[in-house]
C-alpha cells in the first residue's frame, strides 16, 4: 500500500480482487481433482473388462505333449470389443521366453523380489506407450504345476486409451461446466455482497455530507451491527464537537461580559485621573487604575491558559508522569512569591514514586492555581502544606490556614468567574474552574474539606485505573 498523501486504495476493488484470486485458486484445485477423478474412474471401469479378458487368456494357456499351446478364447476379446475404437495387444512368455503375441510390448515397471509374487489371482495394471499410442497394460503371473520344476507363465494384455479418454471427458466436461458456473455465480454474489457490505459507509458519508455546518445532532442510521462501532465513534466525535462549541459559546459570552466591565472601569478611572486637579485624589485614582489593570491582566492570562488547555485536552496524548517531581517543580517556582507574602510552602513527597497518565503542562497549571489560591488566602506568617500520598489512591493535598470556604459555596467556586464571599484578593474567578477541568481530564476529582484547626484542605484524588505502571 502506498503511503503517498492523497492515495486511497479502493477497498471494494481490493476485496473483489483478493476474493477472485481465492475463488479461481479453489476452482483450479477442484478442476485438478476432477481431472484425476475422471481418469481414475475411467480406468476402473475399463480395468474390469481388461481384468476379465486377461483371466480368460490365462486359462487358455496349457501344456501338452508338444509343449505349451495357447487356444485364445474369442470371449476374451469380445469383452474388450465394447471399446470398438481401441486396439488390443498381448504377449505370453514362459519362464521369461517369448511364446506368442507382440514381442516388443513394453515391460512393466521393475519390482523387488519381495514385491514379486510367484502367482497372482489378479493382474497388475500400469500405463505405457506402444506403437506411438498410450496404452493400459494388465500383467498376470501364473505357475504351471503340471510338471517339475514349475513353469512361470506371464501374460500381458494391453489396450489403447481412446475409450477411457472418451469416458473421462464425459465425466470431466459436465463437472467443468458446473465449476465454471459456480465460479461466475460466486463472483456475482461476491460483488453484490461486497457492495451491500460497504454500502453503510456510503450511507454514513452521504448523511454527513448533507448536514448543515451547525447540525451536530447524533447520526441515526439503519446500519449493520458490524458498522455500529464506526457510527458510535462518529457520534462521539460529534458530541465532543458539540460540547466544545457550547463551551466556547458560553465562555465567549461570559468573557465578553467580564472584560467589558473592567475596560469600562479603566476608561472611567483614566478620564477621572486626567481631569482631577487634586494631586492626592489623582494618586488614588491612579492606584485604582493600576489595580484594575492587574485584575484585567490576570483575567486575560487565565483566559489564555483556559484556551491553551482546551486545545491540549483535544490534541495531546496523556503520557506517564511522576507527580512528586512535578509538584516539587511547582513548589520551587512559587516559593519566592509566597515568601514575599510572608507565607511558607511545605512540600512532603510520597514515600514512593507516584505515576499517573497525564499532561505535565496541564497538571502544572492546576497546581499553580490551587497553591496560589492557598497562599493568597493564608494569613501572614503561616504555612501552606503540599502533601502527596499513594494510598488509598494517588492524591495531592493542599492545606492552608485561611478563612476557608463556606459549605454552601464549595460547588459554586468551581464555576467560571465566581468569587466567593471569603475572597481576600483580586482574582479572575477562573482559577478553580481551570483546576477542575484539568482534574476531570485526568480522571481525578477535587474535594474541599475543612482544615484543622482552621482553613481549607484541597484534595486532588486520582483514580487508580488511570495511574501509569
Amino acid at each position: 500500500m502506498s503511503g503517498q498523501p492523497g492515495h486511497h486504495p479502493p477497498l471494494r476493488r481490493r476485496l473483489l480482487l483478493l476474493s477472485t484470486v481465492v475463488l479461481i485458486g479453489l476452482s483450479l484445485l477442484a478442476t485438478g481433482l476432477m481431472v484425476s477423478y475422471s481418469k481414475k474412474t475411467a480406468d476402473r471401469s475399463y480395468d474390469i473388462m481388461l481384468n476379465s479378458a486377461i483371466l480368460q487368456l490365462a486359462n487358455a494357456v496349457r501344456h501338452g505333449e508338444q509343449g505349451f499351446i495357447v487356444d485364445i478364447p474369442v470371449s476374451a476379446f469380445a469383452t474388450l470389443a465394447q471399446a470398438p475404437q481401441d486396439r488390443v495387444f498381448y504377449r505370453i512368455s514362459i519362464n521369461g521366453n517369448f511364446l506368442t503375441g507382440y514381442r516388443s510390448l513394453p515391460s512393466p515397471p521393475p519390482k523387488t523380489p519381495a514385491q514379486r509374487p510367484l502367482t497372482q489371482q489378479q493382474p497388475d495394471f500400469f500405463d505405457a506407450h506402444f506403437s506411438g499410442e498410450p496404452v493400459r497394460v494388465a500383467r498376470l503371473t501364473r505357475l504351471n504345476t503340471e510338471r517339475q520344476p514349475f513353469d512361470e507363465i506371464q501374460i500381458e494384455l494391453a489396450q489403447t486409451r481412446l475409450a477411457r479418454e472418451q469416458l473421462s471427458d464425459e465425466i470431466l466436461y459436465p463437472a467443468l461446466e458446473l465449476i465454471l458456473g459456480l465460479l461466475f455465480s460466486a463472483l456475482l454474489l461476491l460483488w453484490l455482497g461486497i457492495y451491500y457490505a460497504l454500502r453503510p459507509f456510503t450511507l454514513i458519508a452521504r448523511a454527513l455530507a448533507r448536514r448543515r455546518p451547525r447540525d451536530l445532532t447524533p447520526l441515526s442510521l439503519p446500519v449493520p451491527k458490524e458498522t455500529l462501532p464506526l457510527l458510535h465513534t462518529i457520534n462521539h466525535f460529534i458530541a465532543r464537537q458539540q460540547q466544545m462549541l457550547e463551551r466556547m459559546e458560553s465562555t465567549t459570552s461570559v468573557t465578553a461580559h467580564q472584560l467589558r466591565t473592567p475596560l469600562a472601569s479603566l476608561r472611567a478611572l483614566s478620564e477621572n485621573a486626567r481631569d482631577e486637579p487634586d494631586t492626592e485624589k489623582r494618586q488614588r485614582l491612579l492606584a485604582g487604575l493600576i489595580e484594575q489593570c492587574d485584575q484585567l491582566s490576570l483575567t486575560v492570562n487565565h483566559l489564555l491558559n483556559q484556551a491553551m488547555l482546551d486545545h491540549r485536552f483535544h490534541s495531546q496524548e496523556l503520557l506517564p508522569l511522576e507527580l512528586n517531581a512535578t509538584a516539587r517543580k511547582v513548589c520551587l517556582a512559587l516559593a519566592v512569591p509566597a515568601l514575599q507574602r510572608q507565607v511558607e510552602l511545605s512540600f512532603e513527597p510520597a514515600a514512593s514514586p507516584l505515576w499517573i497518565q497525564g499532561d505535565e503542562i496541564a497538571i502544572t497549571q492546576m497546581l499553580n492555581n490551587l497553591i496560589d489560591n492557598a497562599v493568597a488566602h493564608a494569613p501572614a506568617h503561616t504555612r501552606v502544606d503540599i502533601i502527596l500520598r499513594t494510598s488509598p489512591a494517588p492524591a495531592i493535598l493542599i492545606r492552608d490556614s485561611g478563612p476557608g470556604i463556606p459549605l454552601g459555596e464549595r460547588e459554586k467556586v468551581f464555576a467560571r468567574f465566581y468569587r466567593g464571599s471569603q475572597h481576600r484578593y483580586l482574582g479572575s474567578g477562573l482559577g478553580m474552574a481551570i483546576a477542575r477541568d484539568v482534574a476531570e481530564h485526568h480522571g481525578a476529582h477535587i474535594h474541599l474539606h475543612d482544615n484543622e484547626p482552621g482553613g481549607l484542605e484541597v484534595e486532588i484524588r486520582f483514580n487508580t485505573d488511570r495511574s501509569a505502571p
